[in-house]
This record gives structure tokens, sequence and C-alpha cells, in this order.
């Protein structure tokens, strides 16, 4: 898809603030989960790097 992420930890603090639980209730993520960290996507300039091995069931996306 031409696209690059880059994982940014911390997501627990900016989730634990008021703002941060309203926007998991709109996004409908369940009251148990708990954010670990952001994902930014962006287009990529140049090679695409391979994509690492990923194992089944470990995210959930949530989309807005």
């Amino acid at each position: 898809m031409g696209r690059a992420s880059c994982i940014i930890a911390r997501a627990e603090a900016t989730f634990a603030t008021p703002e941060g639980q309203e926007l998991q209730k709109k996004w409908g993520v369940p009251e148990d989960f708990e954010a670990r960290c952001f994902v930014l996507l962006g287009s990529c300039r140049g090679d695409y790097p391979a994509e690492k091995p990923r194992k089944p069931g470990r995210s959930v996306i949530v989309e807005d």
C-alpha cells in the first residue's frame, strides 16, 4: 500500500485522562482493554522495508 509506520509508547497516560476515556468509548474500545502505544501511518519515500512477521490476534484496529 506504500505506507510506513512508527510506533510510539506511553498511550496508557493519554487514555487514562477523561478525554482519552471518552475517545475509547466513542471508538468502541472495550473498557477492559488498555492502550499500550500509538501507531502513526504515513507515506514511504524510497524502497519500502520488508514486513516483519506478526503474531496473530495480538492487535486490534479501531477506526474512527
